[in-house]
């Protein structure tokens, strides 16, 4: 369509009407409907931010936990994470909780000998030390992580469910500071609250341009957004990992399933239609890799923007038609939904301003430069509020810095947010196409990861790189989203049109320049040089608070092997030996 918009157009076959004219206000208006979908999107996410200073800044009131304290399961699901495994299995082996009350499931659907090798040798150490820590490997990986979690969830009497991807590290008062929030002041259970869901932190967003960006990212969504639905609404979506759910509200809305590749946003949603709630702590923290290379940044980006489109297929119709709340709440839940659409209105914006522009059916017929003020205007208020409000409410993670600085280096993280979120957007319009049009039950890519953390790789895989899979589909969405601006930059530039040109020109460029590291199987990053900012950092020394957690005791014996007919069980007893508390390699 827009290439034969374009073509029409270059070919003076259209033709627009005069300037002013109620067929150019008609025209310009249709046209521009994409924008307007955009600038919508944008003021929802303005009242979020702002709505956050009046009603998400302050700290969550936590119950009192009881006498008994419930017992906790940590559920660690793993795929071939060989850099990561073992720092997973210690963090969650060196939580603050009651060992008789405490069990740990690694569910390992590792295909790789050596990945499963670390997680048996991490498990045996974990046995050595009195902690109960049971490894549960399938077969099949019907289901992929949602079928890893329900199938652990069946073998399990727990009480409550903490769930944690492989690449965080809990801090050890992870579970006190989390499971008081399922009880009230007196001690008494809340058990209309569902998911205590935690903030993420960062080991390593330090390390590169691209970290540092997806840092803000992470600051805005969980310190600003989560914060204020929290507060709000009572409602949430699971992020995936650093919650602790209650496994009698699971089982009451059907188990996890496998229909979307973000079966943590699905979940949550039926509870929501159940009657639940689910709340947000920003006071508690669990720090995690950030993705290292743009690969396994692509790859993390397209199961969820696919994901998202895939629970609006399940439920959007439910939430619109048939959910019951205040009218407010619907309106946000509704807006909550349908974010993701906001990838299609920027593609099909971006692809239809150079026709607009040639035609003169666009605000710079008023002058150039009332066109570039129009238009970047308001994602640039929208990003500039994101970024201040993020780093200033986040500047004490930002390692010991002072405050003023701190505030500063954090702002700065806005300049790669905005460049590669642009340069992202074929890659997200197509993972949001085939989440649409594509399969429900669609394979689950993990992202991979390096253990890298403040820029040192942290375990074995420095010396082998996780595979990713490059999808032709995508590869040609962004080469010709990079040549259809570019061609467009030298009709502009032909006509003297120079901010038309130049913005058309660092839209392919920036397209072009991210898709080159597509498939990256060497894991470059963006300003892939190191900044250590005069400083090293000491493997003992954790990077954010809470990064460190204590390693077990060596292993004392071999644990026991149970087979069946659908799981290798690895069956860990507790050998009465205390933790050993020694620093994080990192």
């Amino acid at each position: 369509m827009f290439l034969t918009a374009s073509a029409l157009a270059l070919g003076g076959v259209l033709v627009a009407p005069e300037p002013g004219s109620a067929a150019w206000w008609a025209l310009g208006t249709l046209g521009h409907l994409p924008f307007g979908v955009i600038v919508l999107f944008l003021a929802g996410g303005m009242v979020e931010r702002l709505g956050y200073l009046r009603a998400g800044r302050a700290p969550r009131r936590a119950g009192r936990l009881p006498d008994l304290l419930p017992s906790v399961c940590v559920q660690l699901p793993m795929f071939n994470e060989l850099a990561v495994a073992r720092r997973a299995i210690l963090a969650a082996a060196a939580l603050d909780w009651p060992a008789d009350r405490l069990e740990i499931q690694v569910l390992d659907d590792s295909t790789d000998p050596d990945a499963r090798a670390v997680v048996d040798q991490a498990c045996a150490d974990v046995a050595a030390s009195g902690v109960t820590c049971t490894v549960l490997r399938r077969a099949e990986r019907h289901g992929y992580k949602a079928g890893a979690l329900e199938e652990g969830r069946a073998r399990t009497g727990a009480e409550l469910l903490a769930i944690f991807d492989a690449d965080f590290v809990p801090p050890g008062d992870f579970l006190r500071r989390t499971v008081e929030h399922f009880y009230r002041p007196s001690g008494e259970p809340d058990d209309g609250l569902a998911l205590v869901q935690a903030r993420w932190g960062h080991l390593n967003d330090d390390e590169s341009a691209l970290t540092r960006a997806q840092s803000l990212w992470v600051d805005d969504h969980h310190v600003l957004q989560m914060s204020w639905r929290s507060a709000r609404w009572q409602f949430v979506n699971f992020t995936g990992t650093a919650g602790v759910w209650r496994a009698s509200s699971i089982e009451a809305v059907g188990g996890w399933r496998a229909a979307s590749l973000v079966e943590d946003c699905e979940l949550s949603f039926r509870h929501l239609f159940a009657g639940y709630r689910t709340t947000f702590v920003k006071e508690v923290v669990a720090p995690a890799e950030l993705p290292a290379t743009f690969t396994a940044y692509k790859a993390q980006q397209k199961r969820w923007t696919q994901g998202w489109a895939q629970v609006q297929r399940l439920h959007l119709r439910t939430l619109v038609t048939t959910f019951r709340t205040t009218p407010a709440r619907h309106l946000h839940l509704v807006y909550h939904m349908l974010i993701p659409w906001q990838w299609p209105a920027w593609a099909t914006w971006v692809l239809m301003l150079p026709v607009l522009i040639h035609l003169d059916l666009w605000v710079g017929v008023l002058g150039v430069p009332h066109g570039v003020i129009g238009y970047l205007l308001p994602p640039t208020v929208w990003l500039v509020t994101c970024a201040v409000l993020a780093s200033v409410e986040t500047r004490d993670g930002d390692g010991g810095t002072p405050h003023a600085r701190a505030v500063v280096r954090r702002l700065a993280r806005a300049v790669p947010y905005a460049g590669i979120a642009t340069a992202m957007l074929p890659h997200q319009f197509s993972a949001f196409v085939e989440g649409w049009l594509g399969p429900l039950h669609s394979e689950f890519e993990r992202t991979p990861k390096t253990a890298s953390v403040g820029g040192e790789a942290g375990g074995p895989a420095t010396a082998r790189r996780s595979p990713v899979r490059i999808h032709a589909p995508y590869v040609l969405a962004e080469a010709f989203f990079a040549a259809y601006q570019l061609t467009w930059a030298v009709v502009f530039a032909v006509h003297a049109l120079w901010w038309p040109a130049l913005g058309a020109a660092a839209l392919a460029t920036a397209v072009a320049w991210l898709g080159y590291f597509y498939g990256d199987a060497d894991g470059r990053v963006l300003g892939a040089v190191e900044r250590r900012h005069g400083r090293r950092r000491d493997a003992e020394v954790p990077s954010r608070p809470g990064a460190g957690v204590a390693l077990p005791a060596p292993p004392v014996s071999d644990p026991l092997l149970i087979d069946d007919a659908t799981w290798s069980q690895r069956d860990l007893p507790a050998a009465g030996t205390s933790l050993d508390h020694e620093p994080l390699a990192r």
